[in-house]
């Protein structure tokens, strides 16, 4: 697991350590004045809608022991629903929906599984040599993630934009939706703040 990953990170402090190191990021920006520019995003129904092709393929990459993989195969192979209204079934009981998309929640696997999910996204995110240093030779941190809420961090809009189109091409590839009714972009340019305007 990812560093920046804090949810479900053995060794981890929950939302402790993200809301220290985003402090921490706005107390250099604003004591030295230098450029900024994040971003806040959240992922659509992200439990709901994570592919199962995409949660089996991710075990593939990391090279999970195959007896593990096709156990979880067969599970999800298994889920499936049905229709009632007032109590009543409203479709016959040879005929389930199956579920094709999304992960249970409220076990102790399903939280550590979408994390790994996400797993790849912050390889890319971190290989981009893009984010914001704070201080020079120092450590450079360009995201933070809790579960499927992402910031990102750059040092100029142009950065920011190449982490946001980054994030974008992941989520496409794997058919996972961005919440842009949640997403918020900021950028503080020396001693201007102003709003960035994204489009989906």
């Amino acid at each position: 697991m990812s560093r920046a990953q804090n949810g479900c990170r053995g060794g981890g402090r929950g939302t402790k350590e993200p809301l220290l190191i985003d402090a921490v990021i706005g107390k250099v920006d604003k004591r030295n004045r230098r450029n900024l520019s994040a971003a806040w995003i959240d992922y659509k129904k992200a439990f709901d809608s994570v592919p199962h092709t995409w949660l089996k393929r991710f075990l593939e990459l990391y090279k999970v022991d195959s007896t593990v993989r096709d156990f979880l195969g067969q599970c999800m192979g298994q889920w499936s629903t049905i229709l009632c209204h007032l109590g009543e079934r409203m479709t016959a009981a040879e005929n389930h929906i199956r579920i094709r998309r999304g992960i249970f929640q409220g076990d102790c696997l399903s939280p550590i599984w979408f994390c790994l999910s996400l797993n790849p996204l912050n390889t890319l995110l971190e290989g981009s040599g893009r984010g914001f240093q704070l201080r020079k030779g120092g450590t450079n941190v360009n995201h933070l993630f809790y579960m499927d809420d992402l910031k990102l961090f750059g040092s100029s809009r142009s950065h920011l934009m190449e982490l946001l189109n980054i994030t974008c091409d992941f989520s496409s590839s794997i058919r996972m939706e961005l919440g842009t009714d949640k997403i918020s972009v900021r950028s503080s340019i020396s001693k201007g703040v102003g709003l960035l305007t994204l489009r989906a």
